[in-house]
């Protein structure tokens, strides 16, 4: 296999390990994972599905520091950084729930679900006026967004 084949390859079992997560079959999501790590050890997607999977288990500081991981590897993973900012509101950790998401917002500022929570967080902090403006930033955002990303789609020229 040459290096173009592992990258498909490892797609493939990044997508299979998505759908398996979105459908709650997380042992079957995690042996694709574990598939895409023998393939790229080092893969910051492999420490964000990991994220993911700890915290669909529950498993809310493992969750963290899987994301934390994916963001050290790539610090402007957009998903990371949005889920690491979600998993600090509900971990009580406001100041780093804005700086991730703040993070995010500037690596792709029409980042809807940054902007999101970002309004959650500040209507928890009772500023009602900023929780507003993300509100409607994110769904204007929304509002023009793809179902799927664009990066998804194969071009041919």
């Amino acid at each position: 296999c040459d290096q173009s084949n592992w990258g498909a390859q490892a797609e493939v079992w990044y997508t299979i390990a998505d759908v398996f997560l979105s459908d709650g079959m997380l042992p079957d999501s995690q042996k694709c994972v574990d598939e895409v790590r023998q393939l790229f050890p080092l893969s910051h997607l492999v420490s964000y599905m990991n994220g993911r999977i700890r915290e669909a288990e529950g498993q809310l500081d493992e969750a963290e520091q899987q994301y934390v991981n994916s963001v050290t590897l790539s610090p402007r993973h957009v998903p990371s950084l949005v889920a690491l900012g979600r998993l600090q509101i509900d971990l009580g950790k406001p100041l780093l729930a804005e700086h991730y998401l703040t993070e995010a917002t500037k690596a792709k500022p029409d980042q809807f679900e940054a902007w999101h929570h970002l309004g959650v967080l500040h209507q928890g902090q009772e500023n009602h006026q900023q929780a507003t403006e993300c509100f409607l930033t994110s769904l204007r955002f929304e509002s023009t967004s793809p179902i799927r990303p664009y990066t998804v789609l194969q071009w041919k020229i």
